[in-house]
């Protein structure tokens, strides 16, 4: 399916109210700077080193996309060369983009759509646009959607995808990256007092988007994504959203384990709050998680719940034990 400008769309983008809100305007004036950056990396990434992929996978480099790097570091563990043959594959233009799409997801561990688009952004601006969690909420809620072949690959997913994105680009007439921003507008944008966002609401966004995108993976396979699915068990992100606030208000925003006091934004990054599978074999769901701190949730890993407050307790010289 092609974007189709008399297509009946719900809820139409506002670009000029969406520019006004902050946090958009912020990601909207770092295009150039991270497109120059990167762009050229992933043009030509034979001689890209390590420290760049990380860097684009960080959202203070990228300036855009949050939570990247929370699988798309595992790419590294094959290997400079071969990611850097990848995405050399990735951005060859003289293959088909479904193709290309699908050879680099099956061959790049831990990398997803959202990353893949990602990086084709950058490299070519006016050419690709982003597949990811909210990207595919928004278009749903505005009927802007594809139909697919139940068979489609994600590579052709994604060139149909890509497709209604151009189309609809043009017919606002701004960028893609922008559009990518915009997406965020009605979350970023206020609540029915005109009042924006505040930082928390934001990190909570953030959370809700990771989990989001942790629950396309189980047991490392990669698996249809949907709201509700095995490992994402809320009727909606809004739920998803309204639970997290909940537990950050019942710990007085400080994390669940340390009981520090988290920071939304700025301060040091690793006490920001993350969302945490309590189980870390269970699913997202009402009485699995938690919010801590993001240091807290790496060093957990998948330590059951109960030890890992142990050996905190120990590393405290603390008596008691959970």
């Amino acid at each position: 399916m092609t974007y189709k400008k008399e297509k009946n769309i719900k809820n139409p983008i506002d670009i000029q109210k969406g520019i006004l809100i902050p946090g958009i305007r912020n990601i909207v004036g770092k295009k150039d700077f991270v497109i120059s950056r990167f762009g050229p990396i992933f043009r030509s990434p034979m001689n890209m080193e390590t420290q760049d992929y990380l860097d684009f996978l960080s959202f203070k480099h990228n300036c855009h996309w949050s939570g990247l790097e929370r699988r798309g570091k595992e790419a590294i563990d094959g290997g400079l060369d071969h990611l850097r043959e990848m995405i050399s594959v990735l951005t060859n233009e003289s293959r088909p983009l479904s193709e290309r799409f699908d050879t680099c997801l099956e061959a790049l561990h831990g990398v997803g759509h959202g990353t893949l688009s990602a990086m084709l952004l950058v490299a070519f601006p006016d050419r690709y646009g982003v597949w990811n969690n909210i990207s595919e909420i928004e278009m749903r809620m505005r009927n802007l959607w594809p139909t697919f072949n139940p068979k489609s690959s994600q590579g052709e997913k994604y060139a149909a995808i890509n497709d209604v994105l151009l189309g609809l680009a043009d017919d606002l007439k701004t960028d893609l990256w922008t559009l990518d921003a915009l997406w965020w507008a009605e979350r970023l944008g206020g609540d029915e007092n005109g009042r924006y966002y505040d930082s928390w609401k934001i990190s909570i966004l953030q959370m809700v988007e990771n989990a989001l995108c942790a629950g396309k993976y189980s047991n490392g396979q990669k698996v249809a994504t949907t709201l509700k699915n095995k490992d994402v068990n809320f009727s909606s992100t809004i739920e998803l959203e309204k639970y997290v606030q909940k537990l950050l208000e019942e710990n007085n925003y400080h994390c669940a384990i340390t009981d520090l006091e988290l920071h939304p934004k700025g301060g040091d990054p690793q006490l920001h709050p993350s969302l945490d599978r309590i189980d870390s074999n269970g699913h997202y769901e009402v009485g699995n998680l938690q919010v801590v701190a993001r240091f807290i949730n790496q060093w957990k890993s998948s330590t059951p719940d109960a030890e890992f407050r142990r050996l905190i307790a120990l590393v405290r010289d603390e008596q008691r034990f959970p």
